[in-house]
């Protein structure tokens, strides 16, 4: 029987709780499509980040969390003020998985956001078109506009069901 060992951080180090195989993939699978040189290890570099992803060319750390909202908050917001990083915090539940994001230029989290693609960019738009920001991840990092990244209803849900090629209901079983 084979037993993978997992690193464990010190017992008095805050760090978000371990999460399921399915939501590492997640979490992997969208580090992947943002692109970039990837440690896969930052907590050598950075406490608390045990189970994170650093993108460095886009100075984005990408955690994720079974936890509700908004627990977790608190360790990242941390992380972004003390390291100057942007937070991608992956929140996956069995039927969705959702993002908040703190960056080191704005004082307050953007809640509840998905991932959108479409001609190979990656977004993160609001769950609901409130006048909140959209964030494009490209070269240089999470950029902030006013302007979403579609013109119609049908281009956003086509967007969002491009980012997700998993099955839910696989991962779900996993």
């Amino acid at each position: 029987m084979n037993m993978p060992i997992m690193s464990r951080p010190a017992g008095d180090a805050t760090t978000l709780p371990f999460v399921r195989e399915a939501v590492r993939r997640r979490l992997f699978a969208v580090a992947h499509q943002i692109g970039g040189l990837i440690d896969f290890h930052p907590h050598h570099r950075i406490p608390g980040t045990e189970g994170g992803i650093l993108l460095m060319e886009r100075n984005l750390l990408v955690m994720c969390t079974s936890q509700f909202r908004p627990l977790g908050c608190d360790l990242a917001e941390e992380i972004c003020t003390r390291h100057s990083l942007d937070i991608l915090l992956l929140r996956f539940d069995a039927y969705q998985a959702t993002f908040d994001l703190c960056m080191h230029s704005r004082s307050s989290w953007l809640r509840h956001y998905h991932g959108w693609s479409a001609d190979g960019e990656i977004w993160f738009v609001p769950h609901v078109d409130d006048g909140s920001p959209y964030l494009r991840a490209g070269r240089y990092g999470l950029l902030l506009t006013d302007h979403p990244p579609f013109a119609s209803a049908r281009q956003r849900e086509a967007g969002l069901a491009a980012i997700c090629p998993w099955n839910a209901l696989r991962e779900v079983r996993a």
